[in-house]
């Protein structure tokens, strides 16, 4: 049976980044994704030793399905738990609407933290039981820090980042943490990469008022996670779980 890597939210922006990489690596890429336009526009690209699964990780019912059908013929040692939906700043146009609605909160809530269990659940354990494997968690400078409500202002007036994203991120390190301690004595390793802001076409306002806040005065680039996710998926973190790595240009360390 074939080792593969599975990355959740594959055929999103830095999903997409994440899967080419891999594939360049010569490793075997399970892409999952519940957006059919992405995927389809993944598969378009024709690349070699890349599967593409379209299931919402939401639901249990259709991880369950999703494990069912991938354990047929793959054996998953590397997950990448990336899915996310990054809440956007909103304008306060009304008392009380910095809080996200009931329904945002849960849908957000949702992706990133049960749909991350979910996989767990259902690909860790298998990992667990051939005492092999590595489940890499994609966190964010959020998972230290709160959102610095002042660049938004700057940046776009009266907005507010939420507060959903931050509390999952520092959830996320908390099931990091629950997962190592698990599946320690069982070879199974589980960590968290967490990006500070990466340059993906924000305004150049944003762009001025994040830098202000980054010793290294810019945002990172994408291609600046490949090596840890590299090295995170290799033998060479073999001692190496329940931490979180921060590629942040060192916002979080003032």
């Amino acid at each position: 049976m074939k080792k593969a890597i599975l990355i959740t939210g594959g055929a999103g922006f830095l999903g997409k980044k994440y899967c080419q990489f891999f594939l360049k690596k010569k490793f075997v890429v399970l892409c999952v994704d519940n957006d059919k336009k992405k995927i389809k526009n993944l598969n378009n690209l024709n690349l070699k030793n890349l599967h593409t699964y379209e299931c919402d990780i939401t639901f249990e019912s259709e991880i369950k399905r999703l494990s069912k059908e991938i354990n047929k013929s793959f054996f998953v040692n590397i997950l990448i738990n990336n899915a996310a939906i990054d809440a956007v700043p909103f304008k306060k146009e009304k008392k009380n609407q910095k809080f996200p609605t009931s329904e945002m909160w849960d849908k957000e809530m949702n992706v990133s933290l049960k749909g991350s269990f979910l996989m767990i659940k259902y690909f860790g354990e298998k990992m667990a039981k051939k005492k092999q494997g590595s489940i890499i968690n994609i966190g964010s400078d959020l998972s230290l820090i709160a959102p610095n409500q002042n660049i938004y202002k700057s940046s776009y007036g009266n907005y507010v980042k939420p507060v959903t994203y931050s509390v999952i991120k520092h959830g996320m390190l908390g099931m990091t943490k629950y997962f190592a301690s698990l599946y320690g004595s069982k070879n199974v390793r589980v960590n968290m990469l967490s990006p500070g802001p990466i340059k993906n076409n924000q305004s150049p306002k944003l762009i001025k008022e994040l830098k202000n806040l980054i010793p290294m005065n810019r945002l990172g680039k994408y291609e600046e996670m490949f090596g840890l996710l590299n090295f995170l998926s290799s033998d060479e973190s073999s001692y190496l779980t329940g931490q979180n790595i921060l590629v942040d240009g060192g916002r979080t360390i003032i």
